[in-house]
């Protein structure tokens, strides 16, 4: 039975109504962008109280994006993790962003990098994979490839396998990373059918991401022959490295499941699936709440 404080969580977010702004449409859902946008200007504050007696944070300018590597003190790990934010490529990330990435150094024994990459609308799906790439370069140049875990939450868990996918597509010199652990990924964009009918039988239970949320954000984040950045599952997983994904029953993304499991299926992947009965959208980045503090030894495990 969830606890106390996670139906604390729940209900603040549904009496907020952050699936109803995120539901907007035509003009209004531009007004949404604009006022995103003017948020991505406002530097992150580095939680340096809570970070800085057992970790070191070092700042990194990476061709223009800037990017944050956090590992304990005195200790100089063979992994290491690449951690993409989620927020649908809107929404900036948050102090509590890179005090996983101190929980995730620490417990998963990884040098964690954390770069603040190109969001929507200013910048297009390509571009944002442009950057993280170059930061995967980076990080090739101290640690085997084998020993790299890509990490993402919402829209940083699709981030990852559309990382992937065009690493493959565009024939970089890059090999894939040794494993992907996705919590809520975004896999097809925009949803099938079947997943839109899948996405609202769980409408009214998901209180953060309104079904209509992927087809308006689309054609912001890439049209034409860059579309298919949008939907890794439907790209050719061929070779892919091993993935964990966490879905909860009351978000509407768990719609991707069924499909993902095929495709991982049809071309040899391992996946590793975590069900988080009576949870919500990334409730695993909810720090505070017990359900979040169990999940994240979930996330450690796998990302050894």
């Amino acid at each position: 039975m969830p606890s106390i404080r996670y139906k604390m969580v729940r209900m603040l977010f549904k009496v907020i109504g952050v699936n109803k702004m995120l539901d907007k449409q035509g003009e209004d859902f531009e007004k949404l962008l604009a006022k995103y946008k003017e948020k991505h200007k406002k530097p992150l504050k580095v939680p340096c109280k809570k970070l800085e007696p057992d970790f070191v944070v070092e700042t990194k300018d990476i061709s223009g994006t800037v990017c944050y590597v956090v590992r304990e003190k005195g200790k100089f790990p063979q992994n290491a993790v690449l951690y993409l934010f989620g927020g649908g490529y809107i929404l900036p990330p948050n102090p509590g962003d890179l005090i996983l990435c101190g929980q995730i150094a620490k417990n998963a024994n990884a040098e964690v990098w954390f770069p603040l990459y190109p969001m929507a609308p200013e910048h297009r799906l390509v571009e944002t994979l442009q950057s993280t790439y170059r930061i995967y370069e980076k990080i090739l140049k101290k640690h085997d490839a084998q020993n790299v875990r890509f990490f993402g939450t919402s829209s940083g868990g699709g981030q990852a396998l559309s990382l992937c996918m065009y690493i493959r597509h565009e024939n970089l010199p890059a090999p894939l990373p040794g494993k992907l652990v996705l919590q809520s990924p975004g896999l097809q964009v925009p949803p099938s059918e079947d997943q839109k009918a899948e996405m609202e039988k769980r409408k009214n239970a998901d209180v953060m991401i309104p079904p209509r949320f992927f087809d308006n954000i689309a054609p912001v984040l890439a049209m034409g022959d860059e579309a298919y950045l949008l939907s890794p599952i439907l790209f050719d997983l061929t070779g892919f490295p091993p993935m964990d994904i966490f879905y909860g029953t009351e978000e509407v993304m768990i719609a991707y499941l069924k499909d993902m499991q095929a495709a991982c299926k049809k071309y040899g992947v391992q996946l590793n699936t975590h069900i988080g009965e009576g949870m919500m959208h990334c409730w695993g980045v909810m720090e505070f709440v017990p359900e979040a503090k169990a999940v994240r030894q979930e996330y450690f495990k796998a990302l050894k």
